[in-house]
């Protein structure tokens, strides 16, 4: 299938013609396009030397049956808001798999934790910041 022949439109031939014609230019252009699927119109304009890809919705990424294959989507379990897919890691190493471990925590969640067993705050001290009010 070659090109369309509005591709040889001299209406069209420089970027001051075509922004003159925008509004024509794009009705052909949208009257094209719409016998394509997105990856079709992409393979079209990369074969032609134009750089162009797939924008991808939420949708296409998650049901995208690579990313499926690849278990690329980690389901988890938010206290607050139940099971959800949170996005895995990209790569995936042989001798040490990423590991889906927790979601996100809540708004302090781990900051007792934090407060005494990383930084090494008493029990006394994490007890006046919390009625201090610093943490919330």
């Amino acid at each position: 299938m070659g090109n369309p022949p509005w591709t040889e439109d001299p209406r069209f031939s420089t970027l001051a013609d075509r922004k003159k014609n925008e509004a024509e230019l794009n009705a052909l252009i949208e009257q094209w396009t719409i016998n394509f699927s997105a990856e079709q119109l992409m393979d079209r304009l990369q074969a032609k030397g134009i750089a162009a890809g797939v924008v991808k919705s939420p949708r296409d990424i998650f049901q995208d049956p690579q990313l499926r294959y690849r278990d690329f989507f980690w389901l988890l379990n938010h206290r607050e808001i139940g099971p959800f897919h949170h996005l895995g890691q990209v790569s995936i190493l042989s001798k040490t798999p990423a590991q889906a471990r927790m979601p996100a925590p809540c708004l302090g969640e781990h900051a007792e934790f934090v407060c005494r067993e990383l930084l090494g705050m008493s029990e006394k001290e994490f007890d006046e910041l919390v009625a201090s009010g610093v943490l919330g």
